[in-house]
């Protein structure tokens, strides 16, 4: 595997530069040796501060190399006319010929970009060349090449190991399903991400112009954050202030949006036909043909569209384009004493409906404060305050999405003279109706304010390298939200007398809900910490910390109905009787106590080792389990530092192996589980019989107690290099393995319904999760051109071990041995062509007929049942994602195109009326033969809302390949001349244009692949046009 590696890197892509500058002396008088003879070359190897660099290489041949001891000295023999080549780790290259000197002193040149590059860790950043785990870092200015609202979304494909879905493009509710390394427990799966230093704070919502970097903990590195850690960590560093002058910063775009995918739904006549081949068949006891041929006929010509419209309802629904505006401005600068960075923003989102209510805007301002108090003390003050309104209509979006696109295309709207026409299956369900504030509004609005003081106090006096430091970060959110429903005008078309009827009564009566949700979470941090280079060589840094976290929530909501006027919508203006009004409300609280620490040694940079602790207490679980231990180690070797790698340091200049075993935890489980729970509500007893049936309020046994649940572990093992090569190339590869145990899940015995408990969560599920991942990358520049290219790859799979499944399961149908999330589907083979066929196989039952699926009778009983279902290994979670970047610039000129991908997934996509074209162009039409060997679908199978017995199980037939290769964004801008811009007292000012999501290949067809349904508010497709202006 090594040697393929090698020849793999050898082919792919990093950055290595060089520059230094050497000087020579006391040279030996050429005429006096011999050009062949060998010559005794001695030296010393410095920095640009004079001081000696210990370990660098000094090669002359791929047999002949030394390195410089403490002093930073070397001794050589080499032939008189050899060119020496001078390397270090963090340094730039530098050849020198000898031309017969017999004294060559160097001075190296630190490499800026890689010396200095460091990434953040957890509690703390590291150099990127001396880490030993598996960290992924992606920095602000890559992140705001992905034009989106959301944060969550611009990780998909742009670091390895990070697998993020976004299932909704909706304003407001566009999250991305974030997973690190695939999924790795029967329970939550989300990583934990952390702000700033402070877990829990969401990122989502941050402005793009503030996040300094993104780094993602994957393997053992990810222990320091233990009981939280074990489904990986995600850690988002803001930018702050540095020492310089005052700059200014204003960044402005402007994006119009579409969907990605718009499906193609069936027409009227299409519908009707389908319709009608449905109703024809026998088995579906039909009372005759829905549509008779007249009908038929006014749909196919179109000439009723007061009686028989045809409708596109995407069309009369969904604007072409809707927009989003963002305006963002920063100003930072300081002193040596002080240093600030402050920004403020704000956006506006528009949904894609026409005469829409529904939008989503935000405001957010930042202050980061850093203060030099004096030599010893310095204080830091982090403020955010964000407010987030979601305003909708009076529906929902999954009310609308269930009418939307799946709406009977012989209905409409509205009439010809502009009326609103009353809903096909419900009077209220017209969707161009639903999306507008006739029913009402609903107006959501979430406070955020985030606050961290910081304290640092270097402790030098007492022991060099020795500091205290401590935070206090307190996070509120206070939401509230107001909702009106009220009845609006729909109409009825009366044929007989030919007036249009209002039908406004039956659209509901005035009503008013109220409610609010307040939570504060507070985090006490405090930690010792020592850092110190001994002799040169022994690096050592080390903390122990304590944190505590206390978390309150308070929610409740209240309503009323049958008010007399909407003027006044407050609670105290409804309807005073009991069965008009209600109220709710609940609290959660939850603790966290946890002792920490890392120590990190490095020999000579060279060899590294890492070992943290962390000692966790959960309020989830009882006494006597409530601590949990989570300790990791990881090391690392740098070859590329060892004499022996002198032969190829020309070629591959840096070289690091590294390993990892971590163990980690888990408590995201419902609360106080080790107690049983009891519920007073209308849940409980029931009185009487009959009419006389009345269930009122009772207290009742609802969950038995479990006083042995504890921790979920997780023990995490990681085994990867890093190369840099031939100057311009790097490839970093990961190889992991989890396994994860004491999963918390319910056991399968059967509990009558009746009872009303429900069986605690216990420890004894059994998870592995194995994977590799690739980064490569090349950058190159000549004359006034730059380019270059990234690239990641992920492979994660996943295999429940063991989850306590019945006696009786069939063991075809069993999850052990499959992943998590695999599917019970029945195996289809093919569309029966032939009654002989049908009377050889085994069926549903007795009126299966040609045209139908064949499904495997995997239990041999000539039936099928529900026992031939079958686990399949296809899951919506995919195997493999990856994401490739290519990057140029010329002169002031800069392009960028990022593709992000996923492969081995499948999305189980059914029928549903209305249905897609595709559904219905290849299905088998039992009165066109031509069609019966050629369909790629049975024949009709469903009217209304479920499909039939014979087709409409599910079944491998309608699962779909949701594989993609997406142009994730592409962006050009221009910059603008420095000297143009100085006369208008502009620093910098640069123009862009920005695509999002602008194409995808995939084979999925009807709808997009990421987001695998019909029924959900659409992915969005972009494009921005943007200034960004430095004064």
């Amino acid at each position: 595997m090594s040697h393929k590696l090698l020849y793999v890197g050898m082919a792919l892509v990093c950055l290595l530069g060089a520059q230094a500058r050497s000087h020579a002396s006391d040279s030996v008088d050429p005429a006096s040796v011999q050009q062949t003879a060998d010559i005794t070359v001695k030296g010393k190897v410095v920095d640009t501060k004079g001081e000696p660099v210990v370990g660098a290489s000094v090669v002359a041949s791929s047999t002949n190399g030394v390195v410089t001891d403490l002093d930073g000295r070397y001794s050589i023999n080499v032939p008189g006319d050899a060119v020496l080549t001078v390397s270090s780790i963090g340094y730039t290259s530098v050849e020198v010929s000898v031309s017969f000197r017999a004294v060559i002193d160097v001075t190296l040149t630190e490499d800026v970009e890689f010396i200095d590059e460091v990434v953040v860790v957890g509690y703390g950043v590291q150099k990127k060349a001396t880490l030993t785990g598996s960290i992924s870092a992606v920095n602000g200015d890559d992140l705001k090449k992905v034009s989106t609202a959301n944060m969550t979304n611009t990780l998909a494909g742009k670091t390895a190991g990070v697998i993020a879905n976004n299932r909704s493009g909706e304003p407001g509710a566009d999250d991305a399903n974030i997973l690190i390394r695939g999924k790795g427990t029967l329970g939550d799966t989300s990583p934990l991400i952390v702000v700033d230093g402070i877990a829990d704070r969401s990122f989502a919502r941050l402005n793009p112009e503030d996040i300094e970097s993104i780094s993602v903990l994957k393997d053992a590195s990810a222990a320091i954050y233990g009981a939280r850690a074990a489904n990986g960590v995600i850690l988002v560093t803001t930018k702050r202030g540095k020492e310089g002058k005052v700059t200014m910063n204003y960044n402005g775009s402007y994006t119009m949006s579409q969907p990605t995918r718009v499906p193609k739904m069936l027409d009227a006549y299409q519908y009707a036909t389908y319709v009608n081949e449905y109703d024809a068949q026998d088995r579906h006891a039909q009372s005759g043909l829905t549509y008779t041929d007249e009908v038929m006929q006014h749909y196919l010509k179109n000439d009723d569209p007061v009686t028989y419209p045809n409708t596109d309802w995407w069309n009369e629904v969904a604007k072409d384009w809707s927009s989003k505006t963002q305006h963002s401005f920063s100003v930072s600068g300081g002193s040596d004493k002080v240093s600030f960075y402050a920004s403020a923003q704000y956006m506006y989102q528009d949904a894609l409906y026409k005469n829409a209510a529904q939008n989503y805007n935000q405001i957010q301002f930042v202050s980061n404060i850093d203060a030099k108090i004096n030599k010893s003390i310095r204080f830091s003050l982090d403020i955010l305050g964000r407010q987030e309104n979601r305003n909708m209509g009076g529906r929902s979006t999954s009310d609308i999405y269930t009418y939307f696109l799946t709406t009977f295309p012989g209905s409409a709207p509205y009439y010809p003279n502009g009326l609103p026409r009353v809903g096909f299956d419900g009077v209220t369900n017209n969707a161009a109706v639903m999306v507008t504030d006739a029913p009402g509004y609903s107006k959501n609005v979430s406070n955020v304010l985030n606050l961290k003081p910081t304290l640092h106090i270097d402790l030098g006096v007492v022991t060099p390298g020795l500091y205290a430091e401590g935070y206090a970060a307190i996070d509120m959110d206070f939401s509230g939200s107001n909702s009106l429903s009220r009845p609006f005008d729909l109409y009825l078309y009366d044929s007989a007398s030919g007036e249009y009827l209002n039908r406004r009564s039956a659209t509901g009566v005035i009503s008013v809900g109220n409610s609010s949700g307040n939570s504060t979470s507070t985090t006490l941090n405090a930690r010792i910490g020592y850092d110190r280079i001994f002799n040169d060589v022994h690096n050592v840094s080390a903390f122990v910390a304590y944190e505590q976290n206390k978390y309150l929530y308070h929610y409740f909501n209240a309503s009323r109905t049958n008010y007399l006027s909407e003027a006044i919508p407050e609670l105290f203006a409804g309807s005073d009787q009991p069965e008009d009004k209600d109220n709710y409300g609940f609290s959660v609280a939850s603790a966290r106590v946890n002792f920490f620490g890392r120590l990190n040694y490095g020999y000579r940079d060279k060899y590294l080792l890492e070992a943290t602790f962390r000692y966790d207490g959960s309020m989830n679980f009882a006494k006597g389990k409530r601590w949990g231990f989570f300790p990791s180690v990881s090391a690392g070797w740098i070859l590329s530092e060892e004499p022996f790698w002198a032969p190829v340091s020309k070629g591959i200049s840096f070289f690091k192996l590294k390993a990892s075993w971590g163990m980690m935890g888990n408590d995201s489980i419902p609360s106080y589980q080790y107690m049983s729970q009891y519920m007073f509500d209308y849940s409980g007893v029931t009185f009487g019989s009959g009419e006389a049936t009345n269930q009122a309020k009772a207290l009742y046994l609802a969950r038995v107690a479990n006083p042995d649940v504890t921790w979920e572990t997780a023990q995490t093992y990681n085994a990867g290099f890093v190369m840099n090569f031939l100057k311009k190339f790097s490839l970093e590869g990961d190889f992991f393995y989890s396994h994860r145990s004491d999963i918390l899940c319910t056991r399968n015995a059967s509990v009558p319904s009746y009872s009303g408990l429900i069986l605690p969560d216990e420890n004894i599920g059994i998870v592995n999760n194995h994977g590799v991942e690739f980064v490569a990358t090349y950058h190159d520049s000549a004359d006034d051109w730059t380019w270059g290219v990234t690239g990641n790859f992920t492979y994660a799979k996943n295999k429940v071990v063991y989850m306590d499944e019945a006696e009786n399961t069939p063991e075809w149908q069993k999850q052990e041995g499959y992943p998590i999330d695999s599917q019970l589907l029945y195996q289809a083979l093919g569309i029966y062509q032939s009654q002989d066929e049908i009377n050889g196989s085994a069926t549903i039952d007795d009126n299966v007929t040609p045209g139908d699926l064949q499904y495997l009778d995997k239990d041999e009983n000539n039936v099928i049942t529900a026992n031939d279902m079958i686990r399949i290994n296809r899951t919506s979670t995919p195997k493999i994602v990856y994401g490739f970047t290519l990057n140029a610039g010329w002169k002031g000129l800069d392009f960028n195109a990022f593709f992000q991908g996923q492969a081995m997934a499948s999305t189980l996509f059914m029928p549903t009326m209305n249905m897609v074209q595709e559904y219905y162009e290849g299905r088998y039409v039992e009165n066109d033969p031509s069609t019966h060997a050629t369909a790629k679908y049975p024949k009709a199978l469903i009217k209304q809302t479920y499909c039939d017995t014979w087709n409409g199980q599910y079944s491998t037939w309608w699962l779909r390949n949701s594989s993609f290769l997406r142009l994730k964004s592409l962006e050009i801008g221009y910059t603008l001349p420095k000297n143009v811009v100085k006369k208008a007292n502009i620093e910098n000012l640069r123009i862009y244009v920005n695509g999002t999501n602008l194409f995808t290949i995939d084979s999925f067809k009807v709808a997009d692949p990421e987001v695998g349904s019909i029924t959900e508010y659409p992915l969005q497709r972009m494009v921005s046009f943007g200034v960004n202006l430095s004064f």
